[in-house]
C-alpha cells in the first residue's frame, strides 16, 4: 500500500473511526488468556485474527453481502449471526465489531451470542452511532448507549463498559475530511477516490487535526462515531 494512503487510513487524526476500533481490539485482546476460545462473529476478512494469535480463534460470517467481501475461504463457520452452529455455553469470549447495523433484528443476534457464551464469558462489541450508509442494501441500524444497555439487560448480560469512540468534533471533522474523496468516488469510482485522498491530503489533514484537537472540549460525547462495549454473561 502507498505509504501516504497507509498514513491516511491508519492514523487517529485522519481516520479516527478505523483507528479507534483497532485500538479497542488490541486492548481487549490483552484481556484474553492464552489458549482461551474466542469467536469472531461477522469476521469478514478476519483482519483482527493476528491480535488473537495466543487464543483458539474461530470466525463466523454470512459471506453474502457485497462483491468486495468474498472471503468465505477464511471463515470457520458460514452462517447468519443469529443462528450459530455451536452448542450452548461453548465459548469463553465473543468479538462482534461493526456487525449489528447489518442485521434486521439485532436483539436476536445478542440473544444468540448470550446462548453460546459460558457464564461469566465476555462479549466484546462495537457498533456505529454516526456513519454513512454502507454495504447497501444490508444497512439497517445506528445505536445509542441506551439501546446497548437495554440489549444487555434483556439478554442476560451485565454491562462492564459502554464507551463512546470520540465526540462531536471528531464526528464533524471525520465527515468534512472525507467529503471530497467520497464525492470523487461517487463520480469517478475508486481511482477518483484515491486521487482525491492524495491530492487533498494537506487540506484534509489540517481540517482533521483541528477537529481532533477540539474534541476534548466535548465532555458529554452524546454524538460519537462508535460505541465500544464489554458485556459479561450472567
Amino acid at each position: 500500500m502507498n505509504p501516504i494512503v497507509r498514513l491516511v487510513f491508519f492514523n487517529p487524526v485522519m481516520n479516527y473511526a478505523v483507528w479507534s476500533i483497532r485500538r479497542y481490539v488490541r486492548r481487549i485482546a490483552r484481556q484474553i488468556p492464552a489458549g482461551a476460545t474466542l469467536l469472531d462473529v461477522g469476521a469478514g476478512e478476519c483482519q483482527y485474527k493476528p491480535f488473537f494469535a495466543h487464543t483458539r480463534y474461530r470466525s463466523t460470517d454470512w459471506c453474502g453481502t457485497t462483491d468486495h467481501h468474498r472471503y468465505s475461504a477464511g471463515i470457520d463457520y458460514i452462517c447468519p449471526a443469529d443462528d450459530l452452529p455451536l452448542g450452548n455455553a461453548s465459548v469463553e469470549y465473543v468479538l462482534c465489531t461493526q456487525v449489528l447495523e447489518h442485521v434486521r433484528h439485532p436483539e436476536r443476534v445478542i440473544q444468540e451470542l448470550a446462548r453460546v457464551l459460558k457464564p461469566g464469558g465476555l462479549l466484546f462489541l462495537t457498533v456505529p452511532q454516526s456513519w454513512e450508509e454502507h454495504e447497501q442494501p444490508y444497512d439497517y441500524h445506528r445505536f445509542t448507549r441506551f439501546a446497548l444497555q437495554a440489549y444487555a439487560d434483556d439478554h442476560g448480560f451485565e454491562v462492564e463498559e459502554i464507551r463512546p469512540q470520540g465526540g462531536r468534533f471528531l464526528v464533524i471533522g471525520f465527515f468534512l475530511t472525507w467529503s471530497l474523496p467520497t464525492l470523487f468516488k461517487n463520480t469517478f469510482g475508486q481511482p477518483g477516490f484515491l486521487f482525491a485522498v492524495l491530492f487533498f491530503y494537506p487540506l484534509n489533514f489540517l481540517i482533521a487535526l483541528l477537529f481532533f484537537l477540539l474534541d476534548p472540549l466535548d465532555r458529554k460525547r452524546e454524538f460519537t462515531m462508535n460505541y465500544e462495549c464489554i458485556f459479561r454473561r450472567k
